[in-house]
């Protein structure tokens, strides 16, 4: 990968975040592979295409595309509320791809936060317009970032190096069975994951996550049932080659 922004397409253009955007989309449509298959390169969307910037024409797999030169350590501003949230329940919401890059436009970092992780729980929508705005009653929305786990995020570039791309593949197909789920069911595999890596140690135990029910309450208001929805995700966890099961409620984190 060339990790040179070219800054002088843009220099017709007054508007910074105009001139980040045509900068930052050039450079990742010329130097980006997909991650779900073999395709070595993704293409633009049309403009007003809802929550996708680039798309991989041999398998599908749609990317939108962040760029900034400090990363939000909490949320991410997105476009609206209702477009993303209707992504996500038709599994067809694109992985994110942040761009770190410095004031001279070198690229620093590239990192994919997969689609399955993109569920309800991470998704947070801002107060409506008003109704003086020019667009009254819009509503966007943020990304919670700090609601995803670390197996959500797949680092392509990482402090100026290009990770290899068979690599940075594997971790990203590893979630792809996920998106074969609902919305609803994803939501609670990737809570669980989160939950399972705050413990901070690679074998716990079933009255380990027990002891976190009100965090999943937290996420899950209205669910009655928490107990057997942990031990149903600990299930699709092992299924997806996660985690292992020891024996006797333990469990042991593979990965």
């Amino acid at each position: 990968m060339q990790l040179e922004c070219d800054a002088t397409i843009a220099l017709a253009y007054k508007s910074p975040l105009q001139r980040a955007r045509i900068i930052s989309e050039s450079w990742f449509s010329q130097n980006v592979y997909c991650l779900a298959c073999e395709s070595d390169g993704v293409t633009r969307t049309k403009p007003n295409t809802r929550a996708t910037d680039f798309l991989c024409e041999t398998c599908g797999q749609r990317y939108e595309l962040k760029t900034f030169t400090k990363r939000p350590p909490k949320s991410l501003v997105d476009g609206a509320y209702a477009a993303l949230i209707s992504r996500i329940n038709e599994s067809t919401a694109p992985t994110l791809c942040l761009l770190g890059r410095s004031e001279s436009w070198h690229v620093q970092s590239l990192t994919a936060i997969h689609s399955s992780f993109l569920t309800p729980w991470v998704i947070e929508q801002r107060p409506p317009l008003s109704r003086h705005a020019r667009r009254a009653g819009w509503t966007g929305c943020n990304i919670r970032l700090d609601r995803i786990p670390p197996d959500g995020e797949i680092a392509i570039i990482d402090d100026g190096i290009c990770l290899p791309k068979s690599e940075v593949r594997a971790r990203f197909r590893c979630f792809l069975p996920l998106a074969r789920l609902s919305a609803d069911q994803r939501g609670w595999t990737t809570l669980t994951l989160s939950i399972i890596r705050t413990l901070g140690r690679s074998k716990f135990t079933l009255p380990d996550l027990y002891m976190r029910e009100q965090q999943f309450a937290e996420a899950y208001p209205g669910n009655r049932h928490i107990q057997a929805k942990i031990r149903q995700q600990l299930q699709v966890l092992r299924d997806l080659g996660i985690l292992s099961f020891e024996g006797g409620g333990r469990y042991l984190l593979l990965t």
